[in-house]
């Protein structure tokens, strides 16, 4: 068995495969909404940060899908295909780490590069939900 560390690590990359998975899909706010933690974050280029509510009541969850399906509308981020290089997991302590890395994603002629960083923290039930996401074009 692995260590501890270095199944985080592992986890972590995974989930990060399945934001990026979610966020270039053609409709991703119910898929982005349920890696998300209670009061998320998300800073995109050339956008306003992105909070969500926290679930104080049982809308919440309704409200942050709502909120992403308006941010996260097309063309935002729709390709084809990406990749992750330069993939730096940074495991904070037990239930919570960091990924810093490289994205390109491709549609047709378009490319988007950008660095990028997700801090994911694990909850009782054993998910990693997302804390804060962004991306900075390079």
């Amino acid at each position: 068995m692995a260590p501890i560390h270095e199944r985080i690590k592992d986890d972590l990359i995974l989930k990060e495969r399945q934001l990026w998975t979610a966020l270039t899909s053609a409709d991703p706010a119910h898929a982005v909404n349920k890696l998300c933690g209670p009061s998320a974050n998300f800073v995109f280029p050339n956008q306003d940060i992105v909070a969500l509510s926290p679930e104080e009541d049982e809308h919440a969850d309704k409200q942050n899908e709502k909120k992403l399906g308006r941010i996260l509308a097309p063309p935002f981020h729709r390709f084809d295909d990406f990749s992750l290089t330069e993939v730096r997991p940074l495991v904070i302590d037990l239930m919570a780490g960091t990924l810093t890395y490289r994205v390109s994603a491709y549609r047709d002629q378009t490319v988007y590069n950008a660095t990028g960083s997700t801090t994911w923290a694990q909850g009782s039930d054993g998910e990693w939900k997302i804390v804060v996401h962004q991306e900075t074009l390079v």
